[in-house]
């Protein structure tokens, strides 16, 4: 897209930016006994405003609750919604990345901030919140990939090792390794 273009489509977003949210986000990971790394993914209701949309915790950081009418902070934004969605206690580690979004309809900017989360205790239990219907637990990319809204899939590129990526010689036709 050319830089015309992209400035002229900020200005209108911008000029019809009537509210910003921030949203926390947790990228629950644990290992199974051979240490392959596996990611949670929630699926929301048959009745939500996404139904039956792949997902992962995440929600908006609330207003009026924090230091005199401020905004929550993301980390414990991040850990709210988890535990609110899935029942998990978890502590945020590493941060990944962010991403904006804007909704059309309601004229909402928001950013999304993406956090590496382990479990507290890796044996609890998912406890799904009335929002959401199911749940799995992804360790490659493959799983993700018709399952996810494309900026989570980036997200989520950059926290999986994804053994069903063949490598190869350029120079030989032959596979060298297939991992399932």
């Amino acid at each position: 897209m050319s830089k015309l273009l992209e400035k002229y489509l900020h200005e209108i977003q911008q000029s019809k930016i009537e509210e910003y949210r921030t949203v926390g986000a947790a990228i629950v990971m644990k290992e199974d006994e051979d240490g392959v790394k596996k990611v949670l993914l929630i699926q929301r209701s048959s009745d939500d405003h996404f139904p039956l949309h792949w997902d992962i915790p995440r929600g908006g950081c609330d207003y009026g609750k924090h230091d005199s009418g401020s905004k929550e902070p993301i980390m414990p934004c991040v850990i709210r919604e988890c535990k609110e969605e899935c029942g998990l206690d978890v502590i945020p580690y590493k941060y990944i990345d962010k991403f904006s979004y804007f909704n059309v309809e309601k004229n909402i900017m928001t950013v999304e901030y993406n956090y590496l989360c382990k479990m507290k205790d890796p044996n609890q239990e998912i406890k799904l919140s009335e929002e959401h219907q199911d749940y799995m637990w992804v360790r490659t990319l493959g799983e993700v990939e018709l399952l996810m809204l494309p900026e989570l899939k980036k997200t989520l590129s950059k926290v999986l090792d994804d053994p069903l990526v063949v490598s190869y010689d350029s120079e030989k036709t032959e596979v060298i390794e297939e991992k399932w």
